[in-house]
């Protein structure tokens, strides 16, 4: 559950505490339009909507309390063989 603070009852959000220590992923229909809504609400984005290449399109949002959202919509199945070929492509050939 997500709220607002109470500091009365020792309910703080993350920025009492400097930050988050944790993020939620959600899995959303349309990443680009649920992000836009999110803005429009008072979030920040922190990561454009973009296509990973790990077979999700994904963008990062802080809400305006301080929690760290990863929207994602899956946009492809991609084999565990296939993400690591991937992965190591993108970080320079890996071995």
């Amino acid at each position: 559950m997500l709220s607002d603070e109470y500091p009365e009852y020792g309910v703080h959000g993350p920025q009492a505490f400097g930050g988050t220590g944790s993020s939620v992923h959600l899995h959303v229909d349309d990443v680009d339009a649920l992000s836009a809504q999110a803005v429009a609400a008072g979030a920040t984005l922190l990561m454009e909507p973009a296509d990973q290449f790990y077979g999700e399109r994904s963008a990062k949002l802080l809400d305006p309390f301080g929690h760290e959202w990863l929207l994602g919509s899956p946009i492809e199945d991609v084999s565990p063989e296939e993400m690591q070929r991937r992965f190591d492509e993108m970080c320079g050939g890996g071995q």
